[in-house]
């Protein structure tokens, strides 16, 4: 007796809500442009069609009732406007009509920005009233669309409630934003914070009476509380809806049925925690908290689907197929344990644990250009006369060299030790590097006699370094630590004053580099820095520039070049 009661009551719903007594019409439009001098959306027309999507799926609209505007200059917009009022004339009396308009794109304090042309909010409010509908309902998705709540009195406010008949009349203005506020889009969900939880509200995660039908208070009480709730740590600060509404008469207004689109998913009542629905393409498509001992119905297209679950720390996953005319149910016991690298692999579960992201364009690489000093230089003290000076152990190049005597003395101190660097994030904590670097420096040696004997040297060191980086911090200002193994090339090069005599000397070595840095960024694809460290290496066989080892400290500056940005 009872299922039969149920089954009628649903039977009684539905008709109702496709009544032929009721004809509703939407109008949405989605502008990525908003001008020249406006940085370009990435969603607006995205979120357009997911809107009309899910009100042609389940809010009753006639295919013939139905207009989407993919970037719309203002004309267009208007012309549209116009002719939903014509089709308006049309419908009978006694035949109750709504008009739905929804527009996500850009907008300032004064009214939406169509490829750079104006639509103030007076002039918009002027058209709707031009439009003879029972009911007209505005939804604007745009920064500081709040402002034209102002118009009439409206504020920010929590969701408004009305009774649950349905008889109402009026208009209702829906804003993503307050007047003050910019209206904000994600990579991450693929659309504005707003329209997705608008949505998601719409197809079943907003119906709290759990009568399969979501009102209009009802959708925009959970875009509310979803949206504050998701921007309010963001950089672009917390996101406030508004509306302004002026609906006489003793009803709400019903936004979807969601018994009437029979592909979906029933969530059990002991699946508790935040959920997050992802269809085989990997999109986003609806995003709730569940309770325990509530059961939540969503209307969904055929499609497989990914059900993320977090609880606490923890992040666990079911799988499903939903054919057409199929509502599949989805328990607690269905779902296992997932690591969080698979979510951050599918482009990331909004607020589920993960590792931090890298960028979300760009290449995660940097190049750095680096000037510094390497110390200590080269001394007398350290400095050898070795076996061009002692006679033993001799090259062909320096047999034909005189010997030295003492002293032996640096006359030009050591260049700039210069060179760049290539860095990999392989992890937001630790990057991979390759690194050259080169030191060259003109060295004289003499010796105090009577003849003046004399040696000019050019020397140059020339090393490559294979190592990482170890990240302390990922943003402002990011000090890290470092570690690096390095082959090393030592060259000299020499003429004798006396005679002319020329000789070179080339010979390798392996080295270790310890050290750390710190880098400061001042433009979004710009950083600088500077880096320390010290270098350990293998002795020559034989000495370049007076030296075997050229152990030291090196301090260096960095200009670098971030590609990932």
């Amino acid at each position: 007796m009872i299922t039969r009661l149920v089954l009628a009551l649903m039977i009684l719903s539905s008709a109702a809500f496709a009544s032929p007594t009721t004809q509703r019409f939407v109008l949405a439009a989605g502008a990525n442009d908003g001008g020249t001098d406006r940085v370009r959306l990435r969603y607006a027309v995205s979120d357009a069609g997911n809107f009309a999507a899910v009100m042609a799926q389940m809010g009753g609209v006639d295919a013939e009732n139905r207009v989407l505007l993919s970037e719309p200059d203002r004309a267009d917009f208007v012309d549209a406007l116009h002719e939903l009022a014509k089709r308006l004339e049309q419908v009978p009396p006694t035949v109750r009509s709504e008009v739905l308009l929804y527009y996500s794109g850009h907008a300032d304090e004064t009214g939406l920005l169509l490829a750079g042309e104006r639509l103030t909010y007076r002039e918009l409010r002027a058209e709707l009233d031009e439009i003879g509908a029972d009911v007209r309902i505005a939804i604007l998705d745009a920064c500081a669309s709040g402002a034209i709540t102002r118009l009439k009195g409206g504020q920010r406010r929590a969701a408004f409630l009305l009774d649950s008949s349905t008889d109402t009349r009026g208009y209702a203005f829906l804003t993503s934003s307050s007047a003050e506020e910019s209206a904000q889009e994600s990579d991450r969900i693929g659309g504005s914070f707003f329209t997705h939880y608008l949505v998601s509200g719409m197809r079943g995660a907003a119906d709290v009476s759990d009568d399969g039908q979501v009102t209009l208070s009802e959708a925009y009480q959970f875009a509310f509380r979803e949206t504050l709730a998701r921007t309010v740590d963001l950089r672009g600060g917390a996101q406030h809806p508004a509306y302004d509404m002026n609906l006489s008469g003793t009803g709400d207004v019903v936004m979807t049925d969601v018994r009437q689109f029979t592909a979906g998913l029933d969530i059990g009542e002991q699946v508790d925690g935040r959920l997050y629905i992802r269809n085989g393409d990997r999109l986003l498509v609806a995003e709730l908290s569940k309770t325990a001992g509530r059961r939540i119905e969503l209307g969904l297209e055929p499609h497989n689907y990914e059900i993320y679950l977090r609880r606490g720390d923890g992040l666990q996953k079911a799988t499903r197929r939903v054919e057409a005319g199929e509502r599949v149910v989805v328990l607690a016991s269905d779902f296992r344990d997932t690591p969080m690298e698979e979510a951050v692999l599918r482009g990331g579960i909004p607020g589920a644990p993960r590792r931090a992201a890298r960028p979300e364009t760009g290449m995660p690489l940097r190049v750095e250009l680096h000037l510094g000093r390497i110390g200590p230089e080269p001394s007398a003290s350290v400095l050898e006369s070795d076996a061009i000076r002692t006679g033993g152990d001799q090259t062909a190049e320096d047999s034909a060299l005189p010997a030295l005597p003492e002293p032996i003395r640096q006359i030009q101190p050591w260049e700039t030790l210069g060179g760049l660097t290539l860095a990999y994030q392989m992890h937001p904590r630790f990057e991979a590097t390759l690194s050259y670097s080169t030191l060259a420096s003109d060295l004289q040696t003499d010796a105090l006699a009577a003849d003046g004997l004399s040696r000019l040297r050019e020397i140059r060191l020339t090393g490559w370094q294979f190592g990482g980086r170890w990240l302390l911090r990922t943003s402002g200002w990011i000090p890290f630590l470092s570690a690096s193994l390095a082959t090393v090339t030592g060259q000299e090069r020499g003429r004798s004053l006396l005679d002319d005599t020329l000789w070179q000397r080339e010979q390798g070595a392996f080295g270790v580099r310890l050290g750390g840095g710190i880098d400061v960024s001042v433009a979004r694809f710009l950083s600088i820095g500077a880096r320390s460290g010290y270098n350990w290496m293998s002795a020559f066989s034989k000495p370049i520039g007076g030296r075997r080892k050229y152990n030291g400290l090196d301090l260096r500056l960095a200009l670098t070049l971030n590609l990932g940005s």
